[in-house]
Parts: structure tokens; sequence; C-alpha cells
């Protein structure tokens, strides 16, 4: 079943955007889950942060779901709730128990990525006192609409216990609710519809041949048996870009209409995202031994890293990322026809007057954190210690995204100068 479904991967190649059943994924790390998650419950309390994280993921496991068993002609609940549960550990996620009806009915989980990295992460020093797994309630309320035909949106579920709250499982609960209005599907047509032409950049020779045998590499992972992805230092998921872009700007909306004045501060942290993401993960694939396998043991030369970061961000789905400029030690700009934020801004949200593309202006930032900062021929650990230490004398570079599809150009470019 699973070489079915993985058999609908599809990819637009010159823009290194990739689907699964039209369903827009990508990988990404827990490191820049966990911190995603928090932002949003910062901006807008913990009990509205879980509700809008949910949705999110309701709405986005629909979209994947519904096209899978399309695609693959699966008919009873018990199949299709069957394929629910084995692709979400195949996707990194964790292992599901889907009990439902029609009625609603109940779901437990084990290994489940959000609750269990959470306490990988931060259990020994922190309690926690509210779930974490809106991911998987979402999904399973999606599978459950999937499985018996019910309206779009319609499906409520609550995560009754946690593995980050040391619950020895997860446990979830199921009702029906009054169906909310589905929002436009960001699939691989829309997606068609926004990006710009291709082009390319400096060292686009290495940049492209580091990033085909990575993607090669990366179509071959799958859970284990606990239904995680442990690789590189981190706990990966190949995950649903419309989750992530959903609750990022939903919550961006809700600040910008009732505390207009602390829009830099969810736009600092959506930008921490993917700075976090960025320097831990790719960080972790360069020091790894199927980098230097497949690439080479790393020297620590600028370029070196620059070029190899903006190859990784290809293979992992996060668009046609390109170097136009850059001088080690000054200044690097960044420039895309196509990111997996831009697709969904312009589908949903329509024309913007700024750019919108906050994790790729946080990557980039990270880009030059790891080419200048980092003392690569010591092969330090990136733990979260130093992290911390890193940057708790402040940070070097300034940030803009100067150029943004979401805004009507003809590519997203930012630029990160020497402060």
């Amino acid at each position: 079943m699973l070489d079915r479904v993985l058999a609908t991967r599809s990819l637009l190649p010159e823009h290194d955007l990739s689907f699964l059943a039209d369903a827009p994924v990508i990988f990404h790390c827990h490191h820049f889950n966990l911190f995603l998650d928090q932002t949003i419950d910062d901006a807008l309390g913990v009990e509205a942060g879980t509700a809008l994280r949910t949705r999110a993921a309701r709405d986005a496991s629909y979209h994947l779901l519904s096209s899978l068993n399309r695609k693959l002609g699966l008919v009873t609940p018990a199949e299709r709730l069957e394929l629910a549960a084995a692709l979400f550990a195949a996707m990194g996620h964790g292992r599901l128990e889907i009990l439902t009806q029609a009625t609603g009915g109940e779901g437990r989980g084990t290994w489940l990525h959000y609750g269990f990295a959470w306490h990988e992460k931060y259990g020994q020093a922190v309690r926690r006192r509210f779930p974490a797994d809106a991911m998987a309630a979402g999904f399973m309320a999606a599978a459950t609409e999937v499985a018996y035909g019910l309206p779009r949106e319609s499906m409520q579920c609550t995560e009754t216990a946690c593995i980050a709250m040391r619950a020895p499982r997860c446990e979830f609960t199921f009702k029906p609710g009054k169906a909310e209005v589905p929002e436009i599907d960001v699939g691989t047509a829309q997606a068609r519809a926004v990006v710009r032409p291709s082009f390319t950049g400096l060292y686009e020779d290495k940049i492209a041949a580091i990033a085909k045998g990575l993607r090669d590499f990366a179509g071959g992972v799958a859970g284990d048996e606990r239904g995680l992805v442990q690789a590189f230092g981190v706990f990966v998921t190949l995950h649903l870009s419309t989750y992530y872009n959903r609750i990022s700007y939903d919550a961006w909306n809700l600040v910008r209409e009732r505390s207009p004045a602390s829009l830099p501060v969810i736009e600092a942290l959506l930008r921490e995202s993917g700075h976090v993401c960025v320097f831990n993960t790719f960080g972790g694939i360069l020091l790894s031994p199927e980098w230097e396998g497949m690439v080479g043991k790393i020297q620590g030369d600028p370029v070196e890293i620059v070029s190899g970061c903006t190859a990784i961000g290809r293979a992992l789905g996060f668009g046609h990322w390109t170097l136009a400029e850059l001088k080690p030690g000054e200044r690097l700009v960044l420039r895309t026809p196509s990111t997996y934020e831009s697709s969904y801004w312009v589908t949903r949200e329509g024309p913007a007057q700024q750019g919108m593309c906050f994790f790729v202006q946080g990557a980039a930032l990270a880009f030059m954190q790891l080419a200048e900062r980092v003392p690569w021929t010591q092969r330090p650990k990136l733990t979260q210690e130093f992290y911390v230490e890193l940057f708790r004398r402040g940070v070097p570079w300034s940030v803009k995204e100067t150029k943004c599809i979401a805004k009507g150009d003809m590519a997203c470019e930012v630029v990160v100068q020497k402060t």
C-alpha cells in the first residue's frame, strides 16, 4: 500500500516544490515544528493557538487523504483509516490507532512526533501543562471525515492525555460539530499558477548536483518501528506545508487586527522559526556521515557552507533557492522564483503589501550564521546550549526581503547584510 502511496509523489522540477497526491509536502525538523507551534500559542494564547493548529492540521490532512483515497480507489472506512495510520507513521509523525465511527469515537497515539520531541528537548527542564499534538488531532479528525464521507471540517478532536505531559500515551476524543467553511486547497495547479519563470545563480552546477543526490536519498526515508524518522541529529517529518502556512498567516492576520503594534514581534518570531530550523537541521546535515559520503568532509569555507545550504533547501522542498550574490563576511542575496510560502499566500490571501516569506528570511540569515560563526573544523555539537551561547551576544547581520512574489514581483529576494 505504501508503495502505491509513494508513487503519487510529484515534483515541479524547475521549482523544487514537492507534492504527495496533490498536497504540498516538505521535510522539516522537530526544532522548527516545536518553535513554530510555540510561537502561535504565545501570540494567541494556548486555547486559541491549539484550536488554530488543530483546524490547520485537519484542513491540510483532508486535502492529502481525500486525494490519496481517490487515486488509490479505497472505498471502505476500514481501509481508509488503515491507510491514514500507515501514512502518518511513514511520514515520521508516530503511531496512531483511529477508533472512530461517523458519530465520533476515540484515538490513541504512541511516539507522536510533537509530544515525544517536546519531551526529549524540554521535558527535563520544564513541566508542560497542555497537550502538544494538535497535528495528530487534526489529522485523525480529517481521516474520520474522509473515511465516513462526512462534511469537510465537521469532526472535532480533542487531546485528553499527552506524553509531553508525562502521560504513558496520547489519547483523543472525537465528536461531530458544525461544519466550517473549507478553505481553497493549495495544490499542484495553484502552485503552477503562482511560481515565476525559473532561473539559476552562482555555483549552479554544484548546487543542482547536491540537491538531486539529497532528494534521491530523502525519497527513501520512512518512519521506523516507532513511526519516527531520526536522522542528521534531529527528528524529521514529511509535513504538509499548508499546515505551517495556515497557522503562521492566520496568527499574523489576527495580530494585525487585534494588536497591530505587535506585528513586528510575531514577524520576528516567524523569521526565527526559519533560523532555528536551518541552523539545526541544515547544520546537522552538513556534519553528517551521509553528507561526507555524498559530498565530502566539511572544511568550513563560507562558499562551501552557503552553496551546500542552498542545495539542502531545494532538496527538502522549500523552493528553487539560488545564490544571486555572495561576499563572504559581508553580504548574501538569496533569490528564488518559488517558495512554499508565496504559493499559499497568493492562493488564499491575495496580493500582499510586504514580503511575506518569513521562513526564507530566517533561513537566509542562518546561512550566514553557519558560514561565518560556526567552527566547522572542530566538528561542534549543534545543541540547544551551543545555539543559546552563540547568539547570546546578538546577531551581527540584518535581513530584509526586498522582493516577494506575494507582492507581484518576479522573484522572492532576501538580502543579508553585515551590520
